[in-house]
């Protein structure tokens, strides 16, 4: 019997070790993990810290760039001026393109018809033409015109018929 519990004992005491040593591996193995994490952590930040001096070091310079700017290139932002002659070339771009005609004579979608009036309040000036029934009409207001404009760009009404039904 002194031999089954000798036998006994001895395992008990290897699966405690074996146990024992389980469970300190899986503590090391967290703790290396942890360490990683840190490890990534760290360049990630490194890496962050880079990009912030980078920006500080291009914010500080402003200041440089703009004295260039100014005494070098004088360049500026753009004005309305020169991408569009009037109000009324951008109404125009909101109208959209005219419609072609299509060759088959089939119905085709609303059209799009330029008027072209003087500006109102001017003495002299023609009364407004009534636009067709059942058209939009978009108006287009600037400044009187100076003598080197051609009359054409005065004013334009566009007008366009509006949907079936009335619903816009």
């Amino acid at each position: 019997m002194r031999q089954y519990l000798s036998a006994l004992a001895w395992i008990a005491a290897t699966t405690a070790v074996v146990a024992g040593a389980q469970i300190i591996t899986t503590k090391a193995a967290a703790e290396r993990r942890a360490v990683t994490r840190l490890n990534i952590e760290l360049v990630e930040n490194t890496v962050r810290i880079r990009e912030l001096e980078a920006e500080l070091r291009t914010r500080t310079g402003m200041p440089e760039l703009q004295r260039w700017n100014d005494t070098v290139f004088q360049l500026s932002a753009p004005q309305g001026a020169q991408i569009l002659r009037s109000p009324v070339q951008l109404a125009s771009f909101a109208a959209g393109p005219e419609d072609a005609a299509p060759a088959d004579g089939a119905a085709q979608g609303p059209s799009l018809q330029y008027a072209i009036t003087p500006p109102t309040g001017l003495p002299g000036a023609a009364p407004q033409p009534q636009p067709p029934a059942g058209a939009r009409v978009i108006k287009a207001g600037f400044p009187a015109v100076a003598p080197s404009q051609p009359a054409a760009e005065a004013a334009r009404v566009t007008t366009a018929p509006t949907p079936q039904g009335g619903r816009r």
